[in-house]
């Protein structure tokens, strides 16, 4: 569970934030916080190493990645709360964000939310939900002591 938590949950958290801190623009309101928090000075500096490599990066990368990788580390530590276990009491909190995620990437589609409809983004929300499952989860086992129903 250890493991779990460094490298499901927290990793994976980091790691999609410090992609928007390296290579995003700095209009997002995350920046505003940076500065509110005295810490532009320090994220500055790491984005004068960086932002000349954002040309090369795929917009797969840049865009869709970070929201897979929230996905997984969400479902991971949701997870570790219930034992990597799957029961019907548990698994609509387990997919309750990756739903309302897929419904706002539909609702980019329509124009009733603000954004941009990318497949590729429900692609990643849906890799970063179902993958933590199959890492995490012995789901042959969950289905055979019907703990999914």
């Amino acid at each position: 569970m250890k493991k779990q938590i460094i490298f499901g949950h927290l990793l994976t958290l980091f790691l999609g934030g410090f992609i928007y801190i390296l290579f995003r623009q700095d209009n997002l309101k995350m920046f505003q916080w940076f500065d509110a928090l005295n810490l532009s000075g320090i994220i500055n500096n790491l984005r004068t190493h960086s932002t000349h490599m954002v040309s090369y990066l795929p917009e797969w990368f840049l865009y869709s990645f970070p929201d897979g990788l929230w996905m997984f580390s969400y479902i991971s530590i949701l997870l570790v709360i219930w034992n990597n276990r799957i029961y019907k009491n548990n698994i609509h909190w387990i997919l309750l964000v990756p739903i309302v995620a897929i419904l706002c990437e539909f609702g980019q589609l329509f124009n009733c939310i603000s954004g941009t409809f990318d497949v590729v983004d429900i692609i990643f929300y849906m890799l970063g939900t179902c993958l933590p499952i199959l890492i995490y989860t012995n789901l042959t086992k969950n289905f055979k002591n019907e703990k999914i129903n």
